[in-house]
């Protein structure tokens, strides 16, 4: 009979783990995770995807405080949408606040209209 070594059953244990792992949150979830490293490879993942469900997400981080994510933030709304509504990440944070809240109008009174019949737009 053989017997198991210590590798072979770190192995099977290993393998057996990777089938059991927890399942990647969604880019959604990751938009609003505490950690910016986070937030930021996801607001890359919607730009880069043109995901049109994810805007109000994106406008959510024009307010983040991290500017590399209010950066790319406003890039990948830029990309999704074509505007920008005159939103500077790099502005004062009075600035961008009211250029938050012009995208925030936008999303309530246009988002529905504007996005119908782009990728990820609801029907």
């Amino acid at each position: 009979m053989r017997t198991l070594t210590f590798r072979t059953l770190w192995c099977l244990v290993a393998v057996a783990a990777a089938g059991c792992a927890p399942e990647k949150p969604s880019l959604y979830t990751r938009l609003q995770d505490e950690n910016p490293a986070v937030r930021l490879q996801a607001v890359h993942e919607a730009g880069n995807a043109k995901d049109v469900k994810a805007v109000p997400y994106l406008v959510d981080r024009l307010t983040d405080s991290d500017a590399d994510v209010r950066m790319f933030a406003i890039l990948a709304l830029e990309r999704i949408t074509g505007q920008t509504h005159g939103y500077k990440y790099f502005a004062a944070p009075r600035e961008r606040k009211d250029a938050a809240d012009r995208w925030r109008k936008w999303l309530d009174e246009e988002y529905p209209t504007q996005m119908a019949g782009r990728k990820g737009a609801a029907p």
